[in-house]
């Protein structure tokens, strides 16, 4: 039976609020079983490179990252973000390790063709053997969302889309579950309502919710990639808060259907 490994992305709204960011901490600490992390931080990035004179402009609540704003993102995400976490978790005696995809060359990507984000990249291929070591030595991997062209090119990767490739890879040799952790109780009727959560999602109710566009824009980026992890293997996707991290009764659930077939590897 395939041991258990929980791949969480957490969101910069929660990296960047440091009461958030305890109550994630704390939540992780009394999470059991292998773990990898991949961590957001937009808003700070943008606040760095604003200061730097460049500022950040956004495409559907996305940043678009120009070549411009590319080194302030590089120093915030892969320097203060990831080494503070790193920090918290060995305070919790999660005995962490902060790297890009680049590192270990972990992730390799392919450069957006044609894109206005500057150095923005689309994952290729991840290398699972590598990351299996550092997690099966009880290791917890803190990723940046960065990785490189294999030609010397650091690329900035979105962040929902590295964690569902990464999932995806390592479901070959573990039961994954995808956790997406942000200020959010999960899928949501009414964004008005925090307790209006969709606890079970499925692939017609979400085409329903599209429609309607209550489910649009970056968010329904997040479930296209919960989706897509399901279909490769994945065991399940949750998306919830922090303060849900682990609760199996909270949040909004993904899995497979009976009717399924998931590609491994």
């Amino acid at each position: 039976m395939a041991e258990k490994l929980t791949v969480i992305k957490v969101s910069g709204k929660i990296v960047e609020n440091p009461d958030a960011l305890k109550v994630f901490i704390r939540q992780l600490g009394k999470f059991e079983g292998r773990k990898i992390i991949i961590h957001s931080a937009a808003q700070l990035a943008n606040t760095i490179a604003g200061k730097l004179g460049n500022n950040v402009a956004e495409a559907n609540g996305r940043p678009v990252i120009d070549n411009n704003a590319f080194n302030a993102y590089t120093m915030v995400y892969a320097g203060l973000v990831n080494k503070q976490l790193v920090a918290l978790l060995q305070g919790r005696k999660l005995n962490a390790v902060g790297l890009t995809g680049a590192d270990l060359n972990i992730i390799t990507s392919a450069k957006q063709a044609g894109a206005p984000n500057g150095a923005t990249g689309n994952v290729k291929q991840v290398n699972a053997a590598t990351l299996s070591l550092l997690i099966d030595h009880g290791v917890v991997p803190v990723i940046a969302p960065f990785s490189h062209d294999g030609k010397g090119q650091i690329l900035f990767n979105e962040t929902d889309a590295m964690a569902a490739e990464v999932s995806k890879a390592l479901a070959a040799r573990y039961d994954v579950t995808l956790i997406y952790c942000f200020t959010r109780n999960g899928v949501l009727l009414n964004v008005q309502d925090p307790d209006s959560v969709v606890p079970h999602l499925r692939r017609t109710q979400y085409k329903a919710l599209r429609e309607m566009e209550i489910i649009k824009d970056w968010f329904a980026n997040k479930v296209d990639n919960s989706f897509s992890a399901i279909d490769h293997g994945v065991n399940e996707v949750v998306i919830t808060s922090a303060a849900g991290l682990g609760n199996p009764k909270q949040g909004t659930h993904i899995k497979p259907s009976k009717k399924t077939t998931v590609a491994k590897g």
